[in-house]
């Protein structure tokens, strides 16, 4: 449980936290659209979201134990060399697991990773080209007799094709034939078999999709004529926000998956024929938008690119499951840290646990990317773009946000003091002026931080910058909790007070 208290912080502590903020912004910088950036970003989302598994099933004194490598971890993420921070995430995963230690073979066996692709082809396409590698440096190899066992599975867990070969002629890269798949998104199960040992891998996703290069073609020239539609409006670009919307997703869209089917690397494992669907009916159909959100809810996910103008932001999205049985959806946006995407709330932070209590509630979640320079669209932006795809509760939005996120979430209040009811900061934030922060005094705050969180001083200092101007805010230290962990830490804890904030402003009214 976290303990409360009025925190302070010290000179050394708050340069720290500055010049962790200032390694955010180079890493924002540095990480390029590469494949190989990108395949890293995959690795460490799949580790990660390992390790936040077995981190909830885990003792207090196997947590204490992770925090050691998780630190290394970012320290190594931060500088950039991704591949060790994979391998202190795979420590932390060890650490938390289990109170025995691993095997040699085991570890050797958990630090090679996967690839399949073509990730996303036509169905007729009957190969997929296998390579084995590891991704951080080893001190052995596997054992002389370990076998790679692959399933292929559809989303209804039935078995479409099944693969054995050794794991040497698999690091070496080998084809496995599965023949012509149905259309849909599938799912690889990756097992090593080693000494008597079952280790399995992450999984994979790939996607069969029918006229997979006609179709993008299509789409392209659709999202084309609606772009050239918007920059020759004028005074300036007047078309309906949902129009907008659409073409800019259907831009995205085509970016992502000419990208995986050109053999490049996703972020995360995305379920790509979906996403191209959606694209299609949106730019096909933009007036139709709410009709067509509507029937992709919770537990599926949908993304999009809010438009405003000439600005834009992508966006993940998750409706409740009955969210067409509801007047109005109470929205709680969710703002990811330094290195990060729109699709960390939903794939780690808890592994994905953030996005499933507020489904849960009934509430809208809304998922933004944000870059170096910050968000393209404000809050009030985007709950104007969404008002035209699902009902939306205006005076019931809560924002939360972590490191860089929680910077983000002091930004938005500040220049939106009305956007949201209430608001939480985790690990991170840092000093608002009295001034800005007595605007602030309807909005309730909730400020966090794990007691091994460099983002600790920050949130001490946003705390007490909002406490002294007047304004509610409930101060939570974690103990032996460090910055990755204190999404997973305090989501029962977050979710404890938007439920409290948002029954209070009811009675209030």
């Amino acid at each position: 449980m976290p303990t409360c208290k009025h925190p302070t912080a010290s000179p050394r502590q708050l340069l720290q936290y500055v010049l962790r903020t200032t390694c955010c912004c180079i890493l924002l910088a540095s990480i390029t659209p590469q494949a190989s950036a990108q395949t890293q970003r995959l690795e460490l989302g799949r580790r990660l979201k390992r390790f936040e598994i077995a981190w909830e099933q885990a003792s207090p004194k196997q947590r204490s134990e992770s925090i050691k490598p998780l630190k290394q971890a970012v320290n190594s993420f931060f500088s950039l060399q991704l591949s060790q921070a994979g391998q202190q995430l795979d420590n932390a995963w060890f650490a938390v697991r289990s109170t025995d230690p691993p095997s040699q073979t085991e570890k050797t066996a958990i630090a090679h990773s996967l690839s399949a692709l073509p990730l996303c082809a036509v169905p007729e396409t009957a190969e997929l080209r296998l390579h084995l590698t590891p991704f951080y440096p080893l001190e052995s190899t596997l054992p002389e007799n370990t076998l790679l066992q692959l399933v292929l599975k559809n989303r209804s867990s039935e078995t479409l094709a099944e693969f054995q070969c050794p794991a040497s002629t698999a690091s070496a890269g080998t084809t496995w034939n599965t023949g012509p798949l149905p259309a849909g998104d599938h799912h690889i199960e990756a097992t090593l078999h080693a000494e008597n040992q079952t280790i399995r891998l992450p999984g994979i996703s790939i996607s069969r999709i029918p006229e997979l290069p006609q179709r993008l073609e299509k789409l392209k020239q659709v999202a084309e004529t609606l772009r050239q539609q918007a920059l020759s409006a004028s005074p300036a670009p007047d078309l309906p926000p949902a129009t907008l919307a659409a073409a800019a997703t259907a831009r995205s869209e085509v970016a992502l998956l000419t990208a995986a089917s050109e053999g490049r690397s996703t972020e995360a494992d995305f379920p790509l024929q979906d996403r191209l669907l959606i694209a299609e009916q949106l730019a096909a159909s933009p007036r139709n938008a709410a009709e067509i959100i509507a029937r992709h809810k919770s537990p599926q996910d949908l993304w999009l690119t809010l438009a405003k103008g000439r600005k834009s932001a992508p966006v993940r999205l998750r409706l409740p499951a009955d969210a067409t049985a509801r007047p109005k959806l109470p929205v709680l946006f969710v703002f990811h840290g330094a290195g990060g995407s729109e699709n960390m709330f939903f794939e780690t932070y808890g592994a994905g646990r953030t996005i499933s209590e507020a489904s849960k509630r009934g509430w809208l979640v809304v998922a933004p990317g944000q870059g170096l320079l910050g968000l393209s669209l404000s809050v009030a932006d985007m709950l104007d773009n969404l008002e035209h795809f699902t009902t939306i509760d205006r005076s019931q939005v809560m924002l939360l946000g972590h490191s860089m996120g929680a910077a983000q979430v002091m930004r938005q209040m500040q220049q939106d003091p009305a956007c949201a009811r209430a608001a939480a900061a985790l690990g991170g934030g840092g000093r608002m002026t009295t001034t800005a922060a007595a605007t602030l005094t309807p909005v309730r705050w909730y400020v966090a931080a794990g007691t091994e969180d460099f983002g600790r001083a920050g949130a001490m200092q946003l705390h007490r910058s909002l406490s002294n101007a007047g304004v509610t805010s409930e101060y939570h230290d974690f103990p032996n909790v460090e910055h990755l962990v204190i999404v997973q830490a305090a989501t029962t804890d977050v979710f404890r007070f938007f439920d409290q904030s948002l029954t209070d402003a009811d009675s209030a009214r």
